[in-house]
């Protein structure tokens, strides 16, 4: 999604808003695991201040995943804001992070992108206190217990066990 920014930079307008409906990229659900997204809704505006640019970009939608431990479907709700600090020419010199304004357009793609990635919990769960699946049978522990054995036998003594039945 490309947002020009012409009028702001040249001095004809002091603030842009915007307000858009933007589906994620195929390639970038996959990079992420997530199983699908509804359309994110975009708005928030860019404002000129001396030679920079404020960028400020709220979001909101939902993004389906798998849970780490069982595989059910998560949903997972997005609303976040997002404020960066927009440059027409990089100064190696900015201790501050900027995102450069390429030919009076800006692409707010990799910006909305990476807030989403930041702001993924490290775990997926569907619920805090998720059981998650039998490692020998696959049954889901969230519905009911299995009936494997519990008791594990380290392999290197299994040979063992048969000597006292």
């Amino acid at each position: 999604m490309n947002l020009d920014l012409s009028k702001v930079i040249k001095g004809l307008q002091n603030q842009l808003d915007f307000d858009y409906n933007l589906a994620l990229e195929k390639s970038y659900l996959e990079s992420i695991e997530c199983k699908g997204a509804s359309v994110i809704h975009v708005f928030g505006h860019v404002k000129k201040i001396d030679k920079r640019y404020d960028l400020t970009l709220t979001y909101s939608g939902d993004l389906v995943f798998e849970c780490h431990r069982c595989l059910c479907e998560v949903n997972i709700n997005l609303e976040h804001t997002v404020e960066r600090v927009l440059v027409t020419i990089a100064d190696m010199d900015e201790v501050e992070e900027v995102v450069l304004i390429e030919n009076g357009h800006l692409n707010m793609l990799p910006v909305l992108e990476e807030d989403i990635t930041l702001n993924l919990p490290l775990q997926i769960l569907c619920k805090e206190d998720c059981a998650g699946l039998c490692p020998h049978c696959g049954k889901d522990l969230n519905m009911s217990m299995c009936a494997c054995e519990k008791t594990k036998i380290d392999p290197r003594l299994e040979a063992l066990k048969n000597l006292f039945t």
